[in-house]
C-alpha cells in the first residue's frame, strides 16, 4: 500500500509499525535528504533482546539495515525524492536469532505537485493579487504555499506563505488561491511553490 497519510498504522506479531512524520532538511541543496522514523510497539516479553529495520526499493528486496537496539523507533536517512521504499522490521532473541520480516510498509517520496496559474491581476478594488489554483486531491498531505520577491532575480526573501487550507473556492478538480500583493515604489519579481511535510516543489 502506498502510504501517503504518515500516521498509518500495519500490526503484526503483536507489532504496531507507525510511519511517523518524516524529518525533513531544509537544505538549499537540488535534493536536500529526506529521513523517516519508523516506530513500533514493543514485542511482549522478556527475550526480545533488540529490533533491527531494513529498507529497501524492492518488495522484500533489502538492501539496508538498521539496528535500533531496544529502542522502538530509527531514522532512515538519506532517502530520495520519487523513490519507492519498503521498509520491515525484525525482532532479535536472546541468542541472537532474528524473527521473521514484519509485513512491509511501502513508502513514496514524493514532493507536491506544482500550483498551476501564479499569475498577479488587479482586482475591481484596484487591489494586485497573485491568484493560482492547486489540484483538490493534492490537499491531503496539507501544503504550504511560499510566495518569494525579488528586486534582480536573483536574491530571493520570502513575502509570505499561505496555508492549503486558506483557498477560497474551487472544484472537486481544483480550488483557488490568492494572495494580496503589497505595492511598493521599486519593481519587484516574485515566485511560488508548494511545500509539504516531503519537501518543496522542485520549479518555482
Amino acid at each position: 500500500m502506498n502510504l501517503l497519510n504518515p500516521q498509518s498504522l500495519l500490526r503484526w506479531f503483536g507489532f504496531t509499525a507507525l510511519v511517523m512524520s518524516p524529518l525533513v532538511s531544509t537544505s538549499a541543496a537540488a535534493d536536500p535528504p529526506t529521513s523517516i522514523e519508523i516506530a513500533w510497539d514493543a514485542v511482549p516479553g522478556s527475550d526480545v533482546q533488540g529490533y533491527k529495520v531494513y529498507v529497501g526499493t524492492s518488495s522484500g528486496q533489502y538492501s539496508e539495515s538498521y539496528d535500533a537496539g531496544l529502542n522502538l523507533s530509527v531514522a532512515v536517512p538519506d532517502l530520495v525524492w520519487g523513490t519507492t521504499y519498503f521498509f520491515a522490521v525484525k525482532a532479535i532473541g536472546s541468542t541472537g536469532l532474528e524473527s521473521d520480516y514484519s509485513e512491509e510498509i511501502v513508502v513514496t517520496i514524493a514532493t507536491p505537485p506544482l500550483p498551476t496559474g501564479g499569475e498577479i491581476t488587479m482586482a475591481a478594488s484596484g487591489q494586485l493579487a497573485m491568484n493560482w489554483s492547486f489540484p483538490t486531491a493534492a490537499l491531503s498531505s496539507a501544503p504550504d504555499f511560499i510566495i518569494e520577491q525579488s528586486s534582480d532575480l536573483v536574491n530571493w526573501t520570502v513575502a509570505a506563505t499561505v496555508g492549503a487550507w486558506s483557498y477560497s473556492g474551487g472544484t472537486t478538480e481544483s480550488v483557488n488561491f490568492s494572495w494580496p500583493v503589497a505595492v511598493s515604489g521599486s519593481r519587484k519579481f516574485y515566485r511560488l511553490t508548494a511545500k509539504n511535510w516531503l519537501g518543496t516543489s522542485r520549479m518555482p
